[in-house]
């Protein structure tokens, strides 16, 4: 995480009650959050709480097992990150179990529920931002008006700035490391790039510091959702 980070400052939207998104599998029980309520406003690091705490109170539920090491990055036979693709980029399991008969199978926690808002649309210096309905461990960020390399440059440079190689980070009460866990690579869209995201256990923080690591890199238009 980085030491130091820029925060929105009070960009309000409307949202209301999470509802079930439907269509996942789940691994452990779950609390019903459907009948969760929101209030009527949040600024935007509100809003993004809010929409993390559903999948992050999973995710805690597997950190409360005795028999699970939570948010393990994959690591090759010597220690050292597995990575993938072009861009090397490591990634995290959600748990691994560590007894019975799935004792070293590393298992997913899929979110059960979508925080329902408004889209909403606001100017974050020079760029347009949106942000829709999202879930928590599967965001899609778009972003236009830059080239590849600043492109690639600024969704690396975040992600490996939240990712915590050295696994250093001290976990929080809930259990928890405040880490992402995948980055796709950026794929070409019509008007600019496009990535997926598993944020895993990073606070809303490190949303904002993506969208403020765009614009730095030229970014003019920028959805999440």
């Amino acid at each position: 995480m980085p030491s130091k980070y820029r925060t929105i400052v009070a960009v309000p939207c409307r949202c209301g009650p999470s509802f079930d998104a439907g269509g996942t599998t789940h691994h452990l029980s779950v609390i019903d959050v459907r009948n969760l309520t929101r209030p009527a406003k949040m600024t935007v690091s509100e809003l993004l709480s809010a929409i993390r705490q559903p999948y992050a109170d999973l995710l805690a539920q597997a950190a409360a097992q005795p028999v699970a090491v939570v948010e393990p990055a994959y690591r090759k036979a010597d220690g050292t990150l597995a990575t993938e693709g072009p861009l090397a980029l490591p990634c995290r399991a959600d748990f691994v179990h560590t007894g019975g008969e799935s004792a070293g199978q590393p298992a997913m926690v899929d979110s059960n529920a979508q925080l329902d808002f408004e889209p909403f649309a606001f100017e974050l210096d020079t760029a347009a931002v949106s942000i829709r309905p999202f879930v928590w461990d599967w965001v899609t960020v778009e972003a236009d008006g830059f080239d590849e390399a600043a492109a690639t440059d600024a969704f690396k440079a975040w992600f490996f700035a939240w990712f915590d190689t050295d696994d250093a980070r001290v976990p929080a009460e809930d259990g928890l490391h405040g880490v992402v866990h995948y980055l796709s690579e950026p794929v070409r869209t019509e008007h600019g790039w496009q990535v997926n995201a598993d944020l895993g256990s990073a606070p809303g923080a490190a949303v904002e510091d993506l969208l403020f690591r765009l614009v730095d890199a030229g970014a003019t238009r920028i959805v999440l959702g």
